[in-house]
């Protein structure tokens, strides 16, 4: 290997580089095959190779570099234990004359900063790895004082960019290894105070003064990231007082740039982007330090106060976090109102400098502050919505200018009322702002200012739906509004949304509004210029409402809003099938099953007749049936159809009945023709519901024959002529599994229903285990799991005992490799439910394979699989001991898994 290497490194420079990763790949994951008594060979093979290529190219030296880093992982401390002494020792500018002294440190700190790294990636035993650890935590203290002899030259006075790459490998090698850990925080003082100047001295003296250059950004962002490791390391939490000074150190120097950088018209933002992240990130780490120290040093701490997080001060004792509330909400007052303007929309959205990513990233910024808002209302509570009142208030004033509409002050009514919508979800009971926001809302003159500002007005609306529902009189202003809303195509999304939200949570206050609600939505309907999405959920909204007045007037308003639909979709079926027919007819559908999901008339009597979705449902069932016929192969449209039965039948539960027989002729005759797993979930719930009434005992029988056998006949398909084509269907595999597996849990007496080859599933349930995909596995496993379980109580013991052992068989061979490792919970299931009900079976199946050489896998030997078969015969109920084994198990058998390091 190494003299194929040392070849190589002679040639061109993609032959150099792969021999260079080749040598490292080897390494590190192949050390055991590299004799002992080439060791000292191979060092001295890398040193000379990362001498001689110490001037480039860079790609292949710093590849040679982690080759070294790799070596010295595995030769420490038994092999090289002098590794860090000799390695500084040997790459100082003295010792290599004829290399120029700035390369000759680069290399040396190039391989130090990747040994951390090298560490983390190379996999040792446990023993080995902790003795490793042990001797880099030992070094990290002599590595940080070499980085620091490195920075010392950036102390001086003269500052000089002559050694920035210096500087900045420097500093990416002290965030390596202050992120490795090791080294007490209270030793790295001068570091701190290098790094901080550094970032300082970059900036102060940077070669551009209207802005920095790359090498200079990248030299600040380096060196604030090893602050920053410095500073979030778990063990710093033990050193307090270190951590608050270091902190005010770097605050009192850091600030001063994000001063002068604000009063810049165009500002540095790459370094003011990395000191605030190093800010958030040294008090997300000492929140609770920073909180202390408010509450017993308020002078000198005050300057940190901004750095809080509610979680924390709200987590305090009564007394404490109430101090602590009174010093930081100032700042959160201060806060609510940057991020007030921050949130503006610009005034005008023809504003060609905002492209669409500007606007998609500006949204995203904007539900960011809106999250944020959360938080702050946490701490400020009813003060920020007396903020936001005033806010509102002085916006309006804003686009009134003596009577006249200011049309261009628009952003500021708007972001407020985002404000008051971000909020909605954390107030729970308020009576003093809410009501005086909901009359400014009525009075505000939409019409003269940008759509974005009603759209607001409406989310605001339908996110205060549950505040509402405490204050049914704020109705009469909210549902003239939001209706009148809804034909407006610019703000119909948030009408409808708003519409949809308001029908949901005060449902049973609407029946005073319910003729004008029913009305605005069927002319929205009608007006055909409503988009699916808006004209389902205005279906939603009809549900909802329908659902709260008589019978009688239920089936007038659906005449009229259903009727036009209905003559649509006969109408598409008298057209050949043609690609433009579908998405019409599956949106037509989709309305028709919100309908169905949201209709329902709780309390019917006998003399109001009966529920309105089952007298629609019947009309029309001849209607889908026709379109189960004619698109049975289009498995969007069978699914739109399928879920809307579905719906329906949840809807309606035992007042359904009328309708099974010729819904389940529809599920039968489409499944015969084209199975789906969409036609199976709704045959589920019949055979759910259903499937223990005697009166129904026959038919469920029938529909659970009918899916059973063209499914088992699909799967003899599929795996004719020794092929395995399962995969092809996989979602109607894994929801036909599950299905089984939920009637043999639920009513076990459904497979002994004629006809039923119970056998038949069992065995395709086996061969479905050597799918590749998890759910499948699952749902087998869940059926198997379930069956076995219940195998007993309905007399199927035969078919476990006749099929389990290819089961066993399967089980072994998926642990041994012939599945992915995911399969090993299921697998577990299975092995346990066969231990409990078919111990002696088990057993001696177990003994007649795994006793075979090589099985399941040749890497695991005899002892261990006898361990295995004791382990897997003892436990019975405890479901997590046996997994552990498995697992382990499975890893011994893939190779993964070491012998030495197993109990198995």
């Amino acid at each position: 290997m190494m003299e194929y290497t040392a070849d190589n490194l002679e040639r061109s420079s993609e032959v150099q580089f792969f021999a260079a990763t080749t040598l490292h790949t080897k390494l590190l994951k192949h050390w055991n095959e590299v004799p002992n008594d080439h060791y000292e060979q191979l060092k001295k093979k890398i040193l000379e190779n990362i001498i001689n290529y110490a001037m480039g190219p860079k790609i292949i030296l710093n590849r040679l570099c982690i080759t070294l880093s790799a070596y010295i992982i595995h030769t420490i401390p038994n092999h090289w234990p002098n590794a860090f002494e000799e390695l500084v020792a040997s790459f100082q500018p003295q010792n290599l004359p004829n290399i120029e002294s700035e390369r000759v440190i680069w290399i040396l700190l190039e391989i130090l900063t990747v040994i951390p790294e090298e560490f983390q990636s190379t996999n040792l035993p446990a023993a080995q790895k902790t003795r490793v650890r042990t001797v880099l935590q030992e070094v990290s203290r002599d590595i940080l004082k070499v980085i620091e002899m490195c920075l010392v030259p950036a102390m001086n006075e003269n500052f000089s960019t002559d050694n920035l790459t210096t500087y900045l490998n420097s500093a990416r090698c002290a965030s390596a290894w202050l992120q490795f850990g090791g080294v007490c925080i209270a030793d790295c003082g001068s570091l701190t105070k290098y790094l901080i100047d550094l970032v300082c001295k970059t900036y102060w003296n940077r070669q551009d003064p209207d802005g920095m250059m790359s090498d200079e950004i990248e030299l600040t962002e380096a060196a604030i990231e090893a602050l920053q490791a410095m500073m979030s390391h778990p063990y710093t939490i033990k050193y307090p007082s270190v951590v608050m000074r270091y902190l005010s150190d770097m605050l009192e120097n850091f600030m001063k740039i994000i001063e002068i950088e604000q009063h810049k018209k165009d500002q540095n933002k790459d370094i003011v982007c990395s000191i605030y992240g190093l800010i958030i990130h040294s008090a997300d780490a000492h929140s609770k330090l920073l909180i202390q120290n408010l509450l017993t040093d308020k002078q000198s701490a005050i300057d940190l106060s901004m750095l809080i997080f509610r979680d924390d001060v709200l987590s305090l004792e009564e007394h404490e976090c109430t101090t602590c509330l009174n010093l930081i909400k100032p700042f959160y007052v201060d806060l609510v109102n940057i991020m007030m303007r921050k949130s503006m929309y610009p005034s005008s959205d023809d504003d060609v400098r905002w492209t669409a990513d500007d606007k998609e990233v500006f949204r995203c910024y904007r539900q960011d502050l809106a999250d944020t808002m959360i938080y702050c209302y946490n701490v400020l509570n009813v003060e920020l919505l007396d903020i936001l009142n005033r806010k509102l208030n002085e916006a309006i004033v804003k686009c009134k200018d003596n009577g006249r509409i200011v049309c261009e002050n628009w952003p500021y009514i708007e972001t407020c009322l985002h404000a008051y919508y971000a909020v909605a979800e954390s107030i729970d009971y308020e009576d003093v702002y809410l009501p005086k926001l909901m009359l400014i809302l009525k009075d505000i003159p939409y019409q003269e200012l940008h759509t974005r500002v009603l759209a607001m007005a409406l989310d605001t609306f339908g996110a205060y739906s549950e505040w509402i529902t405490e204050h049914p009189n704020m109705l009469e202003n909210v549902i003239p509004f939001l209706t009148s809303s809804l034909g407006n195509p610019e703000v119909s999304p948030s009408a409808t949304m708003a519409l949809k939200d308001l029908t949901h949570n005060c449902q049973k206050y609407l029946v005073p509004f319910s003729s004008h609600i029913l009305h605005a939505c069927q002319s929205a309907l009608q007006s055909g210029l409503l988009k699916l999405g808006e004209c389902i959920r205005i279906m939603y909204s009809i549900g909802k409402v329908l659902s709260i007045i008589p019978v009688a007037n239920i089936m007038e308003y659906l005449n009229v809003i259903l009727t036009p639909y209905f003559e649509e979709i006969q109408m598409l079926m008298s057209v050949e099938q043609a690609s433009s027919v579908a998405p019409t007819l599956i949106s037509r559908l989709k309305m028709l099953s919100v309908l169905f999901c949201t209709l329902h008339v709780e309390q019917l009597t006998e003399s109001e007749g009966q529920q309105p979705v089952l007298v629609v449902v019947q009309c029309t069932l001849p209607l889908y049936k026709e379109i189960a016929t004619k698109w049975c192969k289009n498995t969007d449209v069978m699914e739109v159809l399928c879920t809307m039965l579905k719906h329906a039948v949840t809807t309606l539960m035992e007042d359904c009945k009328p309708l099974t027989n010729d819904i389940l002729q529809l599920l039968v005759s489409s499944y015969r023709d084209t199975p789906q797993a969409c036609i199976i979930n709704v045959a589920k719930l019949f055979l759910i519901m259903f499937g223990k009434e005697e009166a129904y005992s026959e038919t469920m029988q029938t529909l659970m024959y009918e899916i059973v056998s063209v499914t088992l006949c699909m799967c003899a398909v599929l795996t004719e002529n020794a092929t395995n084509r399962l995969s092809e269907q996989v979602d109607v595999l894994e929801t036909f599994f599950f299905t089984m597996s939920q009637v043999t849990k639920k009513n076990p007496r459904l497979l002994l229903a004629r006809g039923v080859d119970a056998a038949a599933i069992f065995q395709y349930a086996t061969v479905c285990l050597t799918m590749p995909e998890l759910q499948v596995l699952k749902a087998c496993a869940s059926f198997l799991t379930n069956f076995i379980s219940q195998s007993r109580e309905i007399s199927m013991m035969t078919v476990v005992q006749n099929y389990g052992e290819p089961l066993v068989v399967r089980i072994l061979l998926n642990l041994g490799g012939a599945a992915p490792r995911y399969a090993v919970e299921p697998m577990t299931d299975l092995l346990l439910v066969l231990n409990k009900k078919y111990c002696d079976n088990l057993a001696r199946w177990l003994n007649n394979y795994l006793s075979q050489d090589g099985f399941p896998s040749p890497k695991i030997t005899k002892e261990q699989k006898e361990i295995f078969i004791k382990t897997v015969l003892r436990e019975k109920a405890n479901k997590r001991k046996l997994t552990e084994s498995v697992l382990e198990f499975t890893l011994i058998c893939r190779g993964i898994l070491r012998q030495e390091n197993t109990t198995v």
